[in-house]
């Protein structure tokens, strides 16, 4: 099965390193790959400078599901990263949590928050904010088209199979 690693900026210096931040670790002169379809867009970073209670960030998070990963097909993005890429951001940011997150709750793979010590080739698998993925899960399931089902996978899987069935029709119309 499937797995994908996370980390920050000061934590993980070796390894399949993918920057998702925005400036994509210039402040720490990162200078690995880059993943900026992850990243927030700037609007929403000027619009969410300072969250200060869990209202704000149920909002912030919604804001950034429909903005950036509503946008994408999970599927697709777990396909096009490396094996045992960890992706990064910075050690405030809940970014690469939620994106955790949500590829959990579609496709139903393991995620892991990791520090990676190079000098004793060691990774070292440190908790995860849970009560953020029961916030994205309540959003996903506001604004996705569950299908009558309870489970996001589940209803991810459905709906993927419509797509395919409905291109399969079309092509048959068309020819």
């Amino acid at each position: 099965m499937r797995e994908l690693l996370t980390g920050n900026y000061e934590n993980c210096k070796v390894g399949n390193l993918i920057s998702i931040s925005k400036d994509m670790g210039k402040k720490v002169n990162f200078d690995g790959i880059n993943l900026p379809k992850l990243a927030p867009k700037k609007d929403f970073l000027e619009e969410w400078q300072n969250i200060e209670n869990l209202i704000d960030m149920g909002d912030y998070i919604e804001d950034y599901y429909i903005e950036v990963l509503s946008k994408l097909d999970p599927q697709e993005l777990i396909d096009s990263l490396p094996e045992a890429s960890i992706l990064l951001d910075y050690d405030t940011n809940i970014y690469r949590h939620l994106v955790a997150f949500w590829l959990e709750l579609f496709l139903n793979i393991n995620t892991y928050e990791v520090v990676v010590n190079p000098k004793r080739d060691t990774m070292r698998v440190i908790k995860r904010p849970e009560y953020l993925k029961n916030i994205l899960e309540k959003i996903i399931k506001e604004n996705y088209d569950m299908s009558g089902y309870d489970s996001i996978s589940a209803a991810y899987h459905y709906n993927k199979s419509k797509e395919i069935e409905d291109t399969y029709k079309l092509s048959l119309k068309n020819n």
